[in-house]
């Protein structure tokens, strides 16, 4: 037993006593209300829903329901009647008498269906009609060379589609994806437009697809556009970029090679300047050992040339006491009566008169001096072969920077002998007035130094 009601059709279940609602027909007609039910002699339902007619068609595999649009609002409402004599002969009582419906030859004149794109508009400021619904193809599909292209400002897209089924439009479901933007299809809805808003640059293919209440799907229409990019984002301009980052990358380079030229030139300079500062540094250390080591140097030879004028008084003074020990010898001598003290005393004169050797004593003086002075007197006398042996001691002792009383002293005359010997000295040895004497003698060294 099946009922239909206002929240689709139930049927009579024997063990709960009772009306639930059928799944079988809630697959096919969901919870509409339906007003009326009538099962033909073929096994079909027909029913009626509101005012509008369908057929629940159990001559294939799957039951499918089939609206009869063309009746749609034509049936007097609390008056449904349909009365099936077999699959040519159905008859439907309506607001205005019978119908007569040839059910075998309808189902056999069902459009299939279908769905077309019928207009693609771009939209800025003003409107501008880029596909108007005709192909220039025979098959009714966009030709793949005459794709358009739309200007990147352009900001709106408007597609409008819709199916060719009249009387169904109620029934119908519209799906559709933007290939390249969305590759996923949209909920099923009825609208029958679509708008996008501010593409980006690419290609793009709107896709459409329709269904019937019945779940069937149509074929997919299907148009193709491309978005041009803006001109900063050409193949031109991308190859322009290109070429200003290579241009940047090279003067960053050659901005990055100078900057580390300049850094290697300060850091050359930098080492040459403290190299100088060092090689200044060792000269001045070294100019301070040879200060050191002249200014000892200079001690030594002073204090050698002290013990050297220490030596030569010594030989003064020996030579001065020789000389007055003979001198009291000769006056003792003389007073002497006895002739045996007389040879005695002779012979003491004669003994100290053979160690009274001065030219011995300067040769030994000189060899001395030569060790201190670097053969200073060997130089001298290479130098001045005709110079005399008391010239080349005033010599010798104007080297050892003995004052004139010294000199004097040692050369046993006196101070004023001493200036006319130094005065025949520098025209013998032919100095300048200009030339200092002390100078002179100094700067006199051998050929090996």
């Amino acid at each position: 037993m099946v009922v239909a009601t206002e929240k689709g059709i139930y049927v009579y279940n024997k063990e709960k006593d009772s009306f639930v609602h059928s799944e079988f027909y809630h697959k096919l007609l969901g919870d509409q209300s339906i007003r009326y039910l009538k099962e033909d002699n073929n096994g079909n339902t027909w029913f009626i829903h509101e005012k509008s007619l369908g057929v629940i068609d159990f001559s294939k595999k799957e039951p499918a329901v089939i609206q009869l649009p063309e009746l749609n609002n034509k049936m007097l409402s609390g008056f449904e009647f349909i009365y099936a004599v077999n699959g040519t002969n159905i008859f439907l009582g309506g607001d205005k008498g019978f119908y007569h419906i040839n059910y075998e030859k309808y189902k056999q004149t069902l459009s299939k269906l279908g769905v077309q794109i019928r207009t693609v508009r771009i939209i800025n400021k003003t409107d501008s009609l880029l596909f108007g619904g005709y192909y220039n193809t025979e098959n009714k599909i966009q030709d793949p060379d005459n794709v358009p292209s739309i200007n990147y400002r352009w900001k709106t897209l408007r597609i409008e589609y819709s199916s060719s089924l009249f009387g169904y439009q109620a029934n119908l479901e519209y799906s559709y994806r933007l290939k390249g933007y969305d590759n996923n299809w949209s909920e099923w809805t009825n609208r029958t437009e679509k708008e996008y808003t501010n593409l980006p640059a690419g290609k793009f293919s709107f896709e459409v697809k329709v269904r019937n209440n019945l779940g069937n799907e149509s074929a997919t229409a299907t148009y193709s556009f491309n978005v041009l990019p803006p001109w900063y984002k050409t193949n031109w301009a991308n190859a322009l970029y290109l070429v200003i980052i290579a241009t940047g990358l090279y003067f960053l380079y050659t901005w990055q090679e100078k900057k580390f030229k300049q850094q290697q030139d300060k850091y050359e300079e930098e080492q040459k300047r403290l190299r100088y500062i060092h090689d200044l540094e060792i000269a001045k250390t070294e100019s301070e050992l040879v200060a050191l080591r002249n200014e000892k140097l200079e001690a030594d030879i002073n204090f050698k040339n002290s013990e050297l004028a220490s030596s030569a008084m010594h030989l003064v003074k020996k030579s001065e006491l020789v000389s007055k020990m003979k001198m009291e010898l000769g006056h003792v001598m003389k007073g002497v009566g006895n002739p045996q003290a007389e040879t005695e005393l002779k012979k003491i004169i004669k003994s100290i008169s053979e160690d009274d050797n001065m030219d011995r004593e300067w040769e030994n003086f000189a060899l001395h001096f030569d060790k201190v002075h670097s053969d200073f007197i060997s130089a001298l006398k290479e130098k001045h072969p005709g110079i005399s042996n008391n010239e080349v001691k005033l010599c010798a002792y104007l080297r050892m920077n003995l004052s004139t009383k010294e000199i004097a002293q040692l050369m046993n005359i006196s101070v004023r002998g001493v200036e006319v010997s130094r005065y025949r000295l520098r025209k013998k040895l032919e100095l300048a007035t200009e030339v200092s004497l002390f100078d002179y003698l100094i700067s006199i060294q051998t050929k090996n130094n």
